[in-house]
């Protein structure tokens, strides 16, 4: 970093890194303001920039570029965030109408694989319903294309079906996919009901540079798979770090990479294009400094292109590409520069990259290691050098290869070290997290990612000149670095504080007490329970809603152990995801009823798979009779406890859901009903024997094969609020509508997780709060002296 004194020419000689600062600031203005680009606008911005005609200086340029830049991102605004198409849908009641679109279908990518069940259109004109006239506009749509059908032949189609906008996040730290669309330039997603072909494209060539990256791409996967038919972990390990092709690799895998920081190693980054373009450079300078370059610009282009075109890699293909113009134009680039030259082309043809993580991690970790790693390396020297009083002429061969090694062990712990630091704030803004042990990960991994790249080059120039049996070799010994390469991830990730979690909300004073009743799909269901200081999992959903749902909300609340899981039966959509819970939690411990693990569940169900693991009635696994306490917090706070309802020892019902728990949770004066999967039977026998069911607050899941939500139950339970699950695409699983009938008729507020998304319950001394997440509704119940 130059000194104070040097600021001034250090800033003149690197213009286009100081221009690039005004050229963000403008786009964040303009994103926080309504700017529509109309001429007054247009007209200010081409005033200002008369002053930079008249004397060339930064201080001319800077607000000239910060208006230009803002200009151009209110026109993106406008064909996004502000699209009219956009503007009628969240008019409508439900964000969804019936339409027929017109345009050209291109495939769409999914990470670094093309997508058989999806396509985008750019729409040129669109009809309501599917006749009428159609009315020119333009936009981007994701569609759902119906089930059996392909993309085949590029042209224009007419897509008719069900327009919606992506569904908001309905959990606390899940993925926006409505900001990320919008981001990405797609509005919309349409669920193709029927698609015809209107007129051929015998050009589209964007159509066949897809197809031909997707040959490309499965041409280099049966390459790399040669001879590791029966190790097909580790070829996907190979396919994940070269392709970008990491759901093979299974998600045990990718979560070693990015517990341990260094998860861009394990998937295609701007690291990779950087590592090829080294690896290419070392074979490639016969051919003389312009024609390498040329070259290794081509080559690091199709890469990224045959990749998906994925940013991270596309942003350091531009990056790399203007470093390397240098040469073909006879001057030397500079790094500060070369960062701001990409950063105003970047942004400049599209604007909203600057709020993605991955953009701005790319450019803060290059900054970091442009101002850092110079420094940290320089206090490193005196540990590399020599003893100052032996002269280099008497140091033996031994001693002068010590000093390289230490060089390059010193070069490599500065740039990891600055990357870390640059990339620490941001990691913190964005995912609320540290990884410590990354600093010491990447010092082994990151050369290992290298090598396992050089040798898939050299396996795929071997496949190329068919010398199948050397490609074999190499792909054999690539296969034994990467399963290396998974032990020393799960290794670094399994240390204590290898990574942490912070909680950012900044809230005020928590309540003693607190559940989150979860929005999980398709079925599932899990709650979250705080009582002071102990943190509980009641139910955790299947693996896609631990991945998708759970970690991301417990990572959101800063929460990194859980004292205990309460598992109600052994449907997998509620306790699927139980085991690997378990395995990242340390072994917490486990709550479930007598009847669990069922005898006759397959022994790969998740209880059955638990129990191999876990002997129950042990020290981690209690089971729970009919009428028993199980006691939720620590001392101290608001005391929580949880009886059991349900079953009993005579409820041996073959169906997981007739046997499930149903607790009654007491937390301070308030009474708490979770009735999870109840159905019929459930819901009869709670009634023949008078449990207490009187409570303040119920939650339920719609049983997806039985009739539930007896008036009976609701009755005797006396409810002042129902929380219940609801799946509008599944009738089976949907909200009966005699529950939305009797919550109208006893005036009972009713939250519909699918409507409401994940409820937070907070429990104070004297009153309880809930709340919906997706649409805000709120309720508060203040607290009987006696329950009625």
């Amino acid at each position: 970093m130059p000194s104070p004194s040097c600021l001034q020419p250090w800033l003149r000689k690197h213009p286009l890194l100081v221009l690039s600062v005004p050229a963000a600031a403008g786009i964040l203005l303009a994103d926080g303001q309504t700017w529509q680009p109309q001429w007054p606008l247009i007209l200010i911005t081409l005033l200002v920039w008369l002053p930079f005609l008249y004397r060339r200086r930064l201080w001319t340029a800077a607000p000239a570029l910060m208006l230009t830049f803002g200009f151009l991102h209110s026109l993106r605004l406008a064909d996004t965030f502000e699209h009219p198409l956009r503007t009628q849908l969240l008019a409508t009641a439900d964000h969804a109408m019936d339409v027929t679109l017109r345009g050209h279908l291109y495939p769409w990518n999914k990470g670094a694989e093309l997508d058989e069940d999806a396509a985008l259109c750019s729409v040129t004109a669109i009809r309501p319903g599917r006749h009428g006239s159609f009315q020119p506009l333009k936009a981007k749509i994701k569609v759902r294309l119906p089930e059996g059908w392909s993309l085949t032949a590029p042209g224009v189609y007419e897509i008719s079906g069900r327009l919606s906008l992506p569904r908001p996040p309905m959990n606390p730290g899940q993925f926006d996919s409505v900001n990320y669309g919008l981001r990405m330039g797609w509005i919309a997603h349409l669920r193709a009901q029927e698609i015809n072909l209107v007129e051929e494209d015998a050009i589209a060539l964007r159509f066949h540079l897809l197809h031909a990256a997707e040959t490309s791409r499965q041409w280099i996967t049966k390459q790399l798979s040669l001879g590791l038919e029966k190790e097909d972990k580790d070829a996907a390990v190979i396919l994940a770090m070269a392709l970008g092709a990491s759901d093979a690799a299974g998600e045990d895998i990718e979560d070693a990479f990015r517990d341990s920081g260094t998860l861009h190693v394990f998937a295609v980054s701007g690291l990779h294009v950087v590592m090829l373009a080294h690896i290419a450079s070392m074979g490639l300078r016969w051919l003389g400094t312009q024609r390498m370059s040329l070259a290794i610009i081509l080559i690091v282009f199709a890469y990224a292109f045959i990749t998906g075109w994925q940013p991270s890699a596309a942003r350091a293909a531009f990056m790399l590409a203007i470093v390397l113009t240098g040469p073909l134009l006879y001057r030397r680039s500079q790094l500060p520069n070369t960062l701001g030259a990409a950063a105003l082309i970047l942004l400049f043809f599209d604007s909203h990259q600057l709020f993605l993580p991955g953009f701005q991690l790319s450019f803060g970790v290059l900054l970091a290691i442009l101002f850092m790693s110079g420094g940290i390396a320089e206090q490193a020297r005196p540990w590399c050098e020599l003893d100052p009083f032996l002269p280099p002429a008497l140091a033996t061969p031994f001693q002068r290869l010590g000093v390289w090694a230490k060089l390059k062990i010193a070069s490599l712990f500065s740039v990891t070290a600055a990357a870390w630091a640059g990339s620490l704030p941001l990691m913190i803004l964005h995912f609320g997290s540290i990884t410590p042990v990354a600093l010491v990960s990447n010092l082994f991994l990151v050369p290992a990612s290298e090598l396992c790249l050089i040798f898939s080059c050299f396996s795929l120039s071997f496949a190329t000149l068919h010398c199948s049996g050397m490609a074999i070799f190499l792909n054999v010994i690539n296969a034994q670095l990467a399963k290396g390469m998974v032990m020393l991830a799960t290794w670094f990730a399994s240390l204590p504080a290898a990574n942490y979690t912070l909680d950012l909300r900044f809230e005020k004073a928590p309540p003693p007490a607190e559940i989150r009743v979860l929005h999980v799909p398709f079925g599932g269901g899990a709650g979250y329970l705080r009582s002071g200081e102990e943190r509980w999992l009641l139910d955790t959903g299947n693996d896609n809603n631990w991945r998708y749902v759970l970690r991301p909300f417990l990572q959101h609340d800063g929460i990194n152990n859980l004292d205990g899981l309460i598992l109600s039966h052994g449907d997998i959509s509620h306790v699927g995801a139980a085991p690997r819970v378990l395995k990242m939690q340390k072994h917490p411990r486990i709550h479930t009823s007598l009847l669990e693990p069922w005898p006759s569940d397959p022994a790969t169900g998740s209880l059955k798979t638990l129990s191999r693991a876990i002997p129950p009635d042990g020290p981690i696994w209690k089971r729970h009779g009919l009428g028993e306490l199980i006691n939720l917090h620590s001392g101290h706070g608001m005391p929580v406890t949880a009886q059991v309802l349900h079953p009993g020892p005579a409820d041996l019902h073959e169906k997981a859901n007739d046997r499930g728990l149903v607790l009654l949770i007491q937390a301070g004066p308030f009474r708490v009903l979770w009735l999870n999967d109840a159905g019929f039977i459930t819901e009869k026998r709670l009634l023949e024997r008078r449990a207490p069911v009187q409570c303040d607050i119920l939650v339920r899941h719609q049983h997806n094969a039985d009739f539930s939500g007896l008036t009976e139950l609701l009755l005797a339970a006396q409810p002042r609020a129902i929380i219940s699950s609801n799946d509008a695409y599944r009738t089976e699983e949907a909200l009966p509508q005699r529950l939305r009938d009797h919550c109208q008729a006893q005036q009972i507020p009713l939250f519909d997780l699918e409507a409401s998304g994940s409820v937070g319950i907070e429990f104070w001394d004297e009153f309880v709060e809930l709340k919906g997440y997706g649409n805000g509704q709120s309720v508060r119940l203040s607290a009987l002296s006696e329950l009625r």
